[in-house]
């Protein structure tokens, strides 16, 4: 089956460039032929291209014909449905929050998919009908997160992360700058990683112990007990409903126990293989290959053109100014015009204020002329008497 997989960008290894290259990994493994479009390419398109996949920016050199569009993202996706109007599309959501991952509603997309329950609220908020949407979880490419050797006992663990009545611990992810392309080996160096959805996922099937957190709340430890339930909420947002404090994460690494953590090493390597995930792609790739697109050219056009007015810039407030703002790539333009118009209410008093000082210094200057020139006409009128 050859699939073409869409996404805003291959470049910086976030978490939907990550799921967009493990999906093709998976696919291609499985024996599909699986191509990335993406409008922005960088490092992470490079090293994929280096493996040997087929990564483009630009829609005509995607090398053939697909059968099935994998969508992620509205822009790219609707440039890809408008390059192949007869090729059916599975849109997946992997977010509850932004804008661009908001499903598309399209006659070209035949099933939706969401990573996690909020994401499936999401989408049914949206319109998506609740017949031709699914949960696929995310997965974990097990070839690559090789399974560590056991933890050290609590006491070792606890007394690292504590030391000196605080936690010692090294940061990693792009909001530190330290973004790293090969988490397979890193991961296995630490004994408990603090972390939520895919990382926290990749860093569970190596075989740490995984506290559910990150800077918008803590969950706590992931134990055995939790995992299929949390599991549906993809060890993300909906969970967090702690605020980050030491207390709650000292609390957190209170719960740590190797064993229990080697069992839930075992549930994820077991529930979240990558080859179960591409199964379940692949079974909605079938289904809505088999649909088709029955959509006729009219509304097809129809339905490009309402996409295009909310996506293509215009002076209306419509989700491609929520996506631009949302990825500072333009500006928030509301709080924008009322810090300009602060900036000129500021530089209006302060201009008031010379223009007041300046007719006050010309005042003072007029009125010393005024007298000097009195003064000069009264000792003038003296003189003439004086004569």
């Amino acid at each position: 089956m050859r699939v073409l997989i869409t996404n805003m960008r291959m470049a910086g290894f976030s978490g939907s460039e990550v799921a967009a290259e493990l999906a093709a990994d998976g696919l291609r493994r499985a024996g599909h032929e699986p191509v990335i479009y993406a409008p922005a390419l960088g490092e992470q398109a490079e090293r994929m291209r280096v493996r040997g996949h087929v990564v483009a920016d630009r829609l005509s050199a995607i090398p053939f014909k697909p059968d099935v569009i994998h969508a992620q993202h509205s822009s790219p996706t609707l440039m890809a449905m408008t390059a192949f109007p007869d090729v059916p599309a599975v849109h997946v959501c992997h977010s509850a929050r932004f804008a661009q991952e908001a499903p598309i509603l399209h006659p070209q997309v035949r099933r939706f998919v969401a990573v996690d329950d909020l994401c499936r609220q999401r989408c049914l908020a949206d319109g998506a009908p609740a017949d031709r949407l699914s949960i696929v979880h995310n997965p974990v490419d097990l070839l690559r997160f090789v399974e560590r050797p056991p933890l050290p006992d609590q006491r070792q663990a606890v007394a690292v992360a504590c030391k000196a009545r605080g936690i010692a611990f090294d940061e990693l992810g792009s909001a530190v700058g330290n973004v790293a392309p090969n988490l397979e080996a890193i991961l296995p160096q630490y004994d408990v990683v603090f972390a939520t959805a895919r990382m926290a996922l990749e860093a569970a099937a190596v075989g740490c112990a995984v506290i559910v957190a990150d800077g918008r709340g803590v969950r706590g430890m992931l134990t055995s007990e939790v995992w299929t339930e949390w599991r549906l909420q993809n060890l993300g947002a909906r969970l967090l409903a702690e605020p980050v404090t030491s207390d709650a994460l000292i609390k957190a690494l209170d719960a740590y126990d190797p064993k229990d953590a080697a069992q839930v090493t075992r549930q994820v390597r077991a529930d979240a293989d990558l080859t179960d995930y591409v199964a379940a792609m692949t079974r909605l790739y079938h289904a809505a290959i088999e649909e088709g697109v029955t959509a006729s050219a009219s509304e097809l056009r129809a339905a490009n053109a309402a996409l295009l007015e909310d996506w293509l810039p215009t002076p209306t407030e419509r989700p491609w100014r929520q996506m631009a703002t949302e990825k500072k790539w333009a500006p928030d333009w509301g709080r924008n015009v009322l810090a300009i118009e602060a900036r000129l209410e500021a530089a209006g008093e302060r201009q008031r204020i010379r223009l007041k000082r300046q007719i006050e210094v010309l005042g003072a200057e007029l009125l010393d002329r005024i007298n000097g020139l009195t003064q000069s006409v009264q000792e003038g009128k003296g003189d003439d008497h004086g004569q």
